[in-house]
């Protein structure tokens, strides 16, 4: 019985699987759906970006120098030597043509005057009373002798007196100032001061190599010393330098210069008389100015690329890098003008 009864199960079962093998349908499990592959978005690119400005761009040669003056005096005691009285100057004072620098201690010449004018008096004396004794004039002449004998010993007392205070020979700044003191002893021929004649200040320069061209006779320069400016006059540059020699030797007449011209230096007088005076001794900054544009688009020089032979600067627009073909105008050795091309407030990337 139970063995008919799995035969006939099995039947069934295979009545079944003919079935569905008929209908086209299985009883297997189902197969997973194929899933599109996923789209990944880029990131955006990120730039960095200048806008672009109105400014002014000034193309200029600066040169450094010590302002110096082309009259330049060393004083010091010709006839005179002793013990230092009194200074009545320190170094960077300004003094006047005539004013006292210092002075020697006169006590000895003060006693030997006091002296001889005592001898002078009693020598007049004499001569009177030669006279009103009717005298002859041999002892009248032997007198008066006597007396002019006295009196030019008197007068160079009174140089020596006189020359014992030392007076500036020329108005200018104190640039030099012996460190003797008073009390110290001098000789003859001992530099006391040096002055420097503030009417006559000039810098010698000297340009990097190719940038001498730039300067010419007469050119204007603005001078800066310290926080203070003045305005200057270039008066000799190397080519100029040459007919100069080359006419010294020409000429007949011996000239002597002022200043010991170097053949690559270039030289700026001050303008100013006046205010220049404290410059003195002082280190400059020379400024020429070559060119200059204002209101102008100003960029770094190397934001311009070179691209199928033509400059171009990449500026972001509408979020993409887009290459603008410009024209350039001044540039100097960090910056350029920009004559087309780009327009204010545009953002012109930098990387």
């Amino acid at each position: 019985m139970k063995l008919y009864l799995l035969k006939k199960s099995a039947a069934v079962v295979a009545a079944l699987a003919l079935c569905g093998a008929l209908s086209g349908c299985y009883f297997l499990p189902d197969e997973e759906e194929v899933l599109a592959a996923p789209s990944v978005k880029s990131s955006e690119v990120k730039y960095t970006t200048v806008t672009a400005e109105k400014k002014t761009l000034e193309k200029k040669v600066i040169c450094s120098g010590t302002v110096s003056s082309e009259n330049q005096y060393s004083q010091s005691y010709a006839d005179n030597s002793g013990v230092i009285k009194k200074f009545y100057v320190n170094t960077g004072d300004t003094v006047k043509k005539g004013d006292p620098i210092c002075s020697l201690d006169t006590t000895d010449i003060d006693y030997e005057i006091a002296e001889q004018e005592l001898y002078l008096k009693r020598a007049k004396l004499d001569t009177q009373v030669i006279v009103q004794n009717k005298g002859t004039q041999a002892e009248i002449d032997r007198s008066g002798v006597e007396e002019e004998l006295i009196q030019k010993k008197l007068d160079k007392l009174y140089a020596l007196k006189e020359g014992a205070t030392l007076k500036a020979e020329a108005s200018g700044t104190i640039t030099y100032l012996t460190s003797l003191r008073a009390g110290d002893s001098i000789d003859t021929g001992t530099t006391v001061c040096t002055i420097l004649d503030t009417k006559a200040l000039f810098i010698e320069i000297k340009p990097k190599s190719g940038d001498t061209k730039y300067f010419k006779m007469d050119q204007k320069v603005t001078i800066r010393v310290g926080e203070d400016e003045y305005e200057g006059t270039v008066f000799m540059i190397p080519s100029e330098l040459t007919k100069y020699r080359d006419e010294q030797k020409k000429s007949k007449e011996k000239i002597e210069d002022k200043i010991a011209y170097l053949a690559d230096a270039v030289y700026v007088r001050f303008n100013d008389k006046k205010s220049s005076a404290s410059a003195v001794g002082q280190l400059a900054d020379v400024t020429l100015l070559l060119d200059k544009a204002e209101d102008a688009i100003i960029i770094s020089n190397n934001l311009i690329k070179k691209v199928d032979g033509e400059q171009v600067v990449y500026v972001l627009k509408d979020g993409e890098k887009v290459a603008v073909t410009v024209e350039v105008g001044l540039q100097t050795g960090s910056q350029a003008e920009i004559i087309s091309g780009l327009n204010e407030g545009d953002e012109v990337i930098i990387r």
